[in-house]
């Protein structure tokens, strides 16, 4: 049962950190700060965290959070990759709106 909270745990946190950098890349602002900013409360229970954004230059940014759940017992791997997406924020001048 602990090891399933922790992995709860750590997805809800992932997720998060995805949703803050993908609204950070809509933006202009710093994605990676972002996701950073959330991870760190669950450095200690992951590894081989990557975050990987994609979309730039498009209508949406989509950011991918990975990471590698600790093992509080050995029952299983507990991988957590999660998504989330944000609209690029743009500029669209009164004449060319409809």
């Amino acid at each position: 049962m602990l090891q399933y909270a922790v992995a709860v745990h750590v997805r809800h946190v992932a997720l998060a950190a995805a949703q803050d950098a993908a609204i950070a890349a809509a933006v202009g602002g710093d994605w990676s700060a972002a996701a950073a900013n959330d991870l760190a409360g669950i450095a200690s229970m992951t590894s081989g965290v990557t975050v990987s954004p994609s979309g730039a230059g498009g209508a949406q940014v989509v950011v991918t959070v990975h990471a590698e759940v600790l093992q509080v017992f050995p029952i299983g791997d507990f991988d957590v990759t999660v998504s989330a997406a944000a609209p690029v924020d743009r500029f669209v001048p009164q004449p060319a709106r409809p």
